[in-house]
């Protein structure tokens, strides 16, 4: 028996759910609950990438200078941030380049470049739809 005023107020979120649960959730939804894609895409897309401000030309050059210079993991992390913005860009190209140069930088210490190079179209198309659900003002990066 319930007391009280009025209709029962229904929540959409249960008292747990933060935007960044629900940003993971939905995510997870686009992979279509396979959790090698989720884990991958979710180390290596920006979730938010207004944040990034940094242009891939520069960030190419960075990591392309300090590949040359025997800086390997400053060289992997910038080749990661391009990919991330090729996954944003959805550039089924860069994707496959540079997180392929980080791949061959980092060895076996990142299983999620493989994944992403294995099934980058997929991806791409996952990046895709999340950017169109949750960054409606796209932005050059």
């Amino acid at each position: 028996m319930r007391i009280g005023f009025g209709k029962s107020k229904h929540k959409d979120l249960s008292p747990g759910d933060t935007p960044e649960v629900l940003v993971a959730n939905r995510l997870r939804e686009l992979c279509g609950g396979d959790a090698d894609l989720f884990g991958a895409m979710s180390r290596l897309m920006f979730l938010d990438p207004k944040k990034i401000t940094t242009p891939l030309d520069k960030v190419l050059g960075e990591a392309q200078t300090y590949e040359t210079q025997g800086n390997k993991l400053k060289a992997e992390v910038g080749y990661r941030i391009a990919g991330g913005i090729s996954l944003y860009r959805a550039d089924l190209d860069g994707v496959t380049n540079y997180f392929s140069k980080a791949a061959s930088l980092a060895g076996h210490s990142h299983p999620e470049y493989q994944v992403i190079l294995k099934r980058s179209g997929e991806a791409v198309a996952v990046a895709r739809k999340y950017y169109e659900e949750f960054n409606s003002g796209a932005i050059p990066i």
